[in-house]
């Protein structure tokens, strides 16, 4: 990933912080980094492939779940990029002011469970600088190598229909029996329309949207 060229875009009010100066300082470790800025219409870094990074201080973050902003954040990133990431920087639970650890807990599943919406915790803007690069190079060159998605394969038919539709995105165990459920078998469910889809609990348009996006998509190798 070295030899090619890695592109961040980035709001322009992370124009004077640490992350941008940490790219600056040192460019022997982001080799192949181009960061350009643009007006995102949500997000902090657009780092390519339909990845979107909302980047927060610990304070910040917990402020946007106590007054209840952290919820549109998370519905008009998912509804414009295929994958939001948010990344903290500094201890959730060590605010200076008053706030409720169950609603920060509950918060915190729901953006990772319910929403599928990865949280990093980042100890800084250093750290933070040197994943976003890493982010970026995957999500647009990819990992380099090879890897096993998943191991130890079922042969079963029922936990091998639930191990199909689990590996669809963003679907976790609960989802992948809701829709088996709903629909019957792992066909049915690879079957379905995005808006039949959405009429199984937990499924948002979004999600369903994307499903149908991989499901549907030509494997660059097939032929005719």
């Amino acid at each position: 990933m070295t030899d090619t060229t890695t592109i961040i875009t980035y709001h322009p009010r992370e124009e004077k912080t640490a992350v941008l100066q940490h790219w600056q300082t040192y460019p022997g470790s982001f080799k192949g980094l181009s960061t350009q800025t643009a007006e995102l219409d949500c997000g902090d870094y657009d780092l390519g492939g339909g990845v979107v990074v909302e980047r927060k201080s610990a304070t910040d973050f917990t402020l946007a779940i106590m007054d209840k902003r952290l919820f549109g954040e998370v519905g008009k990133l998912k509804s414009s990029y295929d994958q939001p990431v948010y990344i903290v920087e500094g201890d959730i639970y060590g605010g200076r002011f008053h706030t409720d650890p169950i609603v920060i807990r509950e918060a915190i599943a729901w953006l990772t469970v319910m929403q599928g919406v990865p949280l990093v915790p980042s100890p800084g803007e250093g750290f933070t600088a040197e994943i976003l690069f890493t982010m970026a190079s995957q999500a647009q060159h990819g990992l380099g190598h090879p890897v096993v998605m998943r191991n130890g394969k079922p042969f079963d038919p029922v936990n091998g229909q639930r191990y199909l539709v689990e590996g669809l995105p963003g679907i976790n165990e609960v989802m992948a029996k809701a829709l088996l459920d709903h629909f019957g078998s792992a066909a049915a469910v690879f079957a379905a329309e995005a808006e039949a889809l959405t009429q199984v609990a937990g499924i948002s348009a979004q999600a369903a949207a994307r499903m149908r996006k991989v499901l549907d998509a030509k494997w660059p190798g097939a032929k005719g």
